[in-house]
């Protein structure tokens, strides 16, 4: 009876758990099915779809707090009127992805993005998710709502995305556009965001040969050890372009000041 009396016990402790995680995976599941998703792809797309990019005062006061982000991002996607929509950035939008795929039980992994467009030093945070399907890595944005492929519709990881030579053969996709500017992502080429990526969970430093050359390589390896403390990474050069030329938009490249850039 005691023994009985025990697992009763572990039982009530866990369905709460169970049950608040059940419901979200649900209800993507269900949203996969009716868009013919890839599941990956349901949970970046229900993240951004029922949250708001921002840094106001819900953001400060709940951004950081995972188990309520997700409760709410559950309750604003199915009407509750008492739910306040979630105002996230992109690391906050990259944890509650992770949660989500590790309710799924697939493998995901933080990925850390950093720029000097401009000579600001700039960050930007996805997530790369292991797709069970093909079993490589892909890169999986929610706050941009995007993932990337090559010519051929093969998914692309951080790596590829940084040794690439021309962007032209890359393909920003989400479920309703596919290309740089009908996925609205441009900016993160322009702001040269694929030339450098931590990868703390791999323990990777990925960057090309316009990181090394702007110095970007040496800001970035200060700012992480200052961000993140005693950390032990391998730093990897892949690639060999000095310089990938900029694909062009509407009649031209963009105006370095007027081009809106991550937050």
């Amino acid at each position: 009876m005691k023994f009985l009396s025990v697992l009763v016990f572990l039982q009530c402790l866990l369905t709460p758990m169970i049950s608040k995680a059940d419901p979200t995976s649900a209800l993507i599941k269900s949203y996969a099915a009716s868009r013919n998703l890839p599941i990956i792809d349901a949970v970046r797309e229900f993240i951004h779809q029922n949250s708001d990019h921002g840094e106001g005062v819900w953001n400060q006061t709940h951004g950081n707090d995972n188990a309520y982000v997700l409760d709410h991002l559950y309750r604003t996607a199915i009407g509750d009127m008492s739910a306040k929509r979630p105002e996230l950035l992109c690391g906050n939008r990259s944890t509650a992805m992770q949660a989500l795929l590790s309710n799924l039980g697939i493998r995901s992994r933080t990925i850390y993005l950093y720029s000097q467009y401009s000579g600001s030093f700039m960050g930007h945070v996805f997530v790369e998710a292991m797709n069970p399907a093909t079993g490589s890595w892909e890169i999986q944005d929610a706050d941009y709502n995007v993932a990337y492929e090559d010519e051929d519709g093969h998914r692309l990881g951080i790596a590829q995305m940084i040794a690439i030579s021309d962007f032209s053969k890359v393909y920003p996709v989400n479920s309703v556009a596919r290309g740089w500017e009908a996925v609205k992502v441009e900016r993160l080429m322009i702001g040269q965001f694929f030339n450098l990526a931590y990868s703390p969970t791999e323990g990777m430093l990925y960057y090309n040969q316009q990181a090394l050359d702007t110095g970007l390589v040496a800001v970035a390896e200060t700012y992480i050890h200052t961000s993140f403390g005693k950390v032990n990474y391998t730093p990897a050069k892949i690639g060999s372009t000095l310089v990938r030329p900029l694909l062009v938009f509407k009649g031209g490249v963009y105006e370095n000041e007027r081009v809106p850039l991550p937050d």
